[in-house]
């Protein structure tokens, strides 16, 4: 049996498979086997894979079968199924077996479960169902020629789902085990749409792409001249390759310059941006801890790697920001150094009264300041001489 779950998560998915004959191979469950299972549930005695639908839709246990297109299936309907079924394992397909089991707790968190009446949102879970199944199909490679049906179960502490799945038009090399990212992907569709935290995640994208590198890149104030950071950009800038193609947080050619750049945007943020960099860091950790008790204490990576790939994400959008304005830079130096190349005698005729315009300035500019000190200096000894009662 393959399962995905981790310590006290709160949805759990199991998967295994029964072979349509009791010659097959020890890798999945023996019909035989399958049926000493549903027996013991003292569920219909029908030889074949159909019987598993009376397992799953016993009264105790389940309201009715659902399929991929009604939530309940009336007795005709459910005898069609079941003739799919038979027909299913007389063409050698596989009956796969799947049960999603789900903390009840987190359940009513969620407003599907409501602990004091025992009420659940069984219409939400169906819907959910066939989200997940289509996805299954999809990654598996079943084709389209698949019947499934399922029941939602309540005997047990744990409300769980089971589905059952069989293929019409078996290929030769079909294969019953599931693959774990297969599970996991049908476990993500329970908790996404179960646990909608949309708002709260475009939230933190906005603080991303809006409150912080959007207004980075509406200042019109480069930091190329802003005395807390013109060392560091410069220092940058200068070590970036040529070919300005390459100007890209995304590209390994400018790795050895990231950390640098980081500190940059940290910097930043903390100077320019300290309301909003706490906020993001609240949000985050906040989503951290929904994630950790959605897949359990086990899953250490999944929740881990939510909060660096948000954080990396604002650090690449905040490099990229600034790359860009060293861009900008740079082609504002290259044409300064392109209006002062002498190219001409007329070029340079024009730079060199240029700079005669500018020192004729500079000489009235210091013979004004020189005539201004004179001044002050006559008008001293003139205040001394009156304080002493000499003649002017």
């Amino acid at each position: 049996m393959s399962a995905i779950a981790g310590k006290k998560t709160a949805v759990i998915v199991k998967s295994q498979f029964t072979l349509p004959n009791k010659k097959s191979p020890s890798s999945g469950t023996r019909f035989n086997d399958y049926l000493t299972y549903i027996s013991r549930d003292e569920t219909t005695r029908d030889i074949g894979f159909s019987s598993y639908n009376e397992y799953m839709r016993q009264d105790e246990k389940s309201n009715a079968l659902f399929n991929d297109s009604e939530d309940h299936l009336n007795e005709e309907k459910v005898a069609l199924v079941k003739e799919a079924f038979k027909l299913a394992q007389a063409r050698g397909s596989i009956l796969y077996q799947d049960v999603i089991s789900f903390d009840n707790a987190w359940l009513q968190e969620h407003g599907i479960y409501d602990g004091k009446t025992k009420d659940v949102d069984e219409k939400k879970l169906k819907t959910i169902t066939r989200f997940a199944m289509k996805e299954m199909k999809e990654k598996s490679g079943l084709g389209s020629n698949v019947v499934w049906s399922g029941a939602i179960h309540h005997n047990t502490e744990n409300i769980h789902i089971h589905i059952a799945t069989v293929n019409l038009s078996p290929s030769e090399n079909q294969r019953g085990k599931r693959k774990l990212k297969t599970l996991e992907r049908m476990r993500s569709i329970y908790v996404n749409h179960i646990m909608d935290r949309t708002e709260q995640r475009q939230k933190l994208n906005d603080l991303i792409r809006k409150e912080m590198v959007g207004k980075k890149k509406a200042r019109t104030h480069s930091l190329a001249y802003d005395r807390s950071f013109r060392k560091s950009f410069l220092s940058i800038y200068k070590q970036l390759p040529k070919n300005k193609r390459y100007w890209n947080y995304g590209y390994e050619t400018i790795d050895v310059i990231k950390p640098e750049l980081n500190q940059l945007t940290k910097k930043y943020l903390d100077i320019y941006h300290p309301k909003e960099i706490n906020e993001f860091h609240q949000r985050l950790d906040e989503e951290v801890s929904v994630l950790r008790r959605t897949y359990g204490e086990g899953e250490t990576k999944r929740y881990d790697e939510y909060k660096t790939n948000k954080i990396n994400d604002l650090y690449q959008r905040m490099g990229n920001a600034f790359l860009q304005e060293m861009k900008a830079y740079d082609n504002q130096i290259k044409t300064i150094n392109q209006k002062h190349s002498p190219r001409s005698k007329k070029h340079t005729f024009q730079r060199n009264v240029s700079i005669k315009n500018v020192k004729y300035r500079m000489d009235r500019l210091f013979q004004s300041e020189m005539q201004s000190q004179q001044n002050q200096h006559a008008y001293e000894r003139m205040q001394k001489r009156i304080e002493r009662g000499q003649s002017l």
